[in-house]
């Protein structure tokens, strides 16, 4: 069938060859009749051709004059397609964006301290000196100092008990802590270093810090089929930004504190690390190591008063450094 382009052509050559008959003096009846017939079939195709022009798709309209691009075809082929296509406002993200600071007002109203071990030792020195005791004379000590502040504070254990790490997340969890800062004393090779660390939550492959891990994860309850909820919580964990913050302050308070009357500590940073009081408290979680009990030397510091109390200062000062920079007032039990 004749396309629509190739009819207009004909109508038109045959309306000028009338014209051109009349110019000739041929003017006749039957020319004359052709030539109504022919404007008559002239308008009307006009009028189709219009019709179709204005009625139909713009892909199918344009189809004829040149072959479709790939991307059109895919285009008319999938929506989807051209859905993936469109722009965005941003690559997507690996991992949840932290949410500003500014965007929610935040505070710090309650403190939940964990003094490492209690009933089992923990680490302990050649003279006996034994990492319970000394995480727990620490911890009174922050918590006499922290109750002059707008915060309430409480303690995981507050006698010699044993007390599982799954009862010390539980604990911080249930009482809804804003923060969370275990205590701990190091033990480690060669026994001349003494040395600072700080952890939150996240992975590691440095073999001393998983050895120390394993060490301290030794009592956890958890089971093979807590795996990929342990691994969503070290790889994902929104908390892990205000953890390191909390780990920054804190791990610089006590180093500039302590290398006044230590002066060959070892300031370790700040570092990630998979420990269970870590992984399943629901708030910014801190772990600290405020000495090497391997360390005999240490050890004599560790057994005085004012270095303990020292200690506990530096804690104090670094948790408060971290809430001011909040910016926002806090209130006691508000």
């Amino acid at each position: 069938m004749a396309s629509v382009k190739e009819t207009k052509a004909q109508l038109l050559r045959g309306v000028v060859q009338d014209n051109v008959d009349v110019l000739h003096g041929a003017r006749t009846s039957r020319v004359m009749r052709r030539r109504s017939r022919l404007e008559l079939w002239l308008w009307l195709g006009l009028l189709v051709a219009a019709t179709v022009f204005f009625t139909l798709p713009s892909h199918v309209v344009s189809k004829g004059s040149a072959p479709a691009t790939n991307a059109e075809r895919t285009s008319l082929q999938s929506p989807i397609a051209s859905i993936e296509q469109s722009p965005e406002s941003a690559a997507p993200l690996s991992h949840p964006r932290p949410i500003d600071r500014n965007a929610i007002p935040l505070s710090i109203k309650t403190i939940v301290i964990d003094p490492g071990h209690g009933g089992e030792p923990g680490a302990i020195s050649e003279t006996g000196v034994t990492e319970k005791e000394i995480t727990l004379d620490v911890a009174l000590r922050l918590r006499r100092l922290l109750k002059d502040g707008p915060f309430e504070v409480l303690l995981t254990r507050e006698t010699d008990r044993r007390l599982g790490l799954d009862k010390r997340v539980a604990f911080a969890n249930e009482h809804k802590a804003d923060l969370f800062v275990s205590i701990h004393v190091n033990w480690m090779e060669p026994h001349s270093v003494r040395a600072l660390e700080t952890y939150y939550v996240g992975p590691t492959d440095d073999p001393a810090t998983l050895r120390l891990a394993s060490r301290e994860n030794k009592e956890s309850d958890y089971s093979l089929s807590d795996y990929k909820q342990i691994l969503e919580k070290i790889y994902v964990d929104a908390r892990r930004d205000e953890s390191r913050a909390l780990a920054r302050t804190v791990q610089s308070q006590l180093y500039h504190s302590l290398k006044a009357k230590n002066p060959l500590l070892v300031n370790r940073g700040v570092k990630t690390a998979p420990f269970v009081v870590l992984i399943g408290t629901q708030m910014p979680a801190i772990l600290v190591e405020i000495a090497c009990i391997s360390n005999q030397d240490e050890v004599e510091l560790l057994t005085k008063e004012d270095y303990r109390e020292n200690i506990a200062l530096a804690l104090l000062r670094g948790i408060r450094s971290y809430a001011n920079s909040l910016n926002t007032p806090v209130a006691k039990g508000s």
